[in-house]
Order: structure tokens, then C-alpha cells, then sequence
């Protein structure tokens, strides 16, 4: 089974770029934990990676794992 026409080249083209920054990519928002509010840092592809008690301490440890990270709020 064949998930697209491999000779369409955009719809190739439009696959490569969807996963551009994949593995680079990464967002950090507000999640529930056991002491309150937490942060997650999560995957550009909604994989949760890690959870930390403070902002500061997501946005260092994404930074420190080469991962380019926005907030959502």
C-alpha cells in the first residue's frame, strides 16, 4: 500500500517540509502536576519529552538539548 503518488513531486516536496525542524523544534506549555502548575517541553510533534516545575528551568534544558523552543500560553 502506497501513502501518496511518489510522481506527484509536490505532495513529496510538502512531506519534506512538514518534517523540516522535527528533530530541532520543540514547544514548551502550562501542564497540571502533582505540585500545581508545571511545564512541558514538548516535541514539534506533540510528544511530551520532560516536565519541569518552573518556565526557566523548560526553556534551559531545551536550550541545553539544542532544541529551538516557543511558549504557549
Amino acid at each position: 500500500m502506497q501513502l501518496f503518488d511518489t510522481q506527484n513531486t509536490q505532495a513529496i516536496e510538502d512531506l519534506m517540509m512538514a518534517m523540516v525542524g522535527m528533530d530541532s523544534v520543540a514547544y514548551i506549555r502550562p501542564v497540571a502536576s502533582a505540585h500545581g502548575v508545571g511545564y512541558a517541553v514538548c516535541a514539534a510533534d506533540g510528544t511530551e519529552l520532560a516536565t519541569f516545575d518552573s518556565m526557566d528551568s523548560a526553556l534551559i534544558t531545551a536550550r541545553w538539548h539544542n532544541l529551538e523552543a516557543c511558549v504557549l500560553h
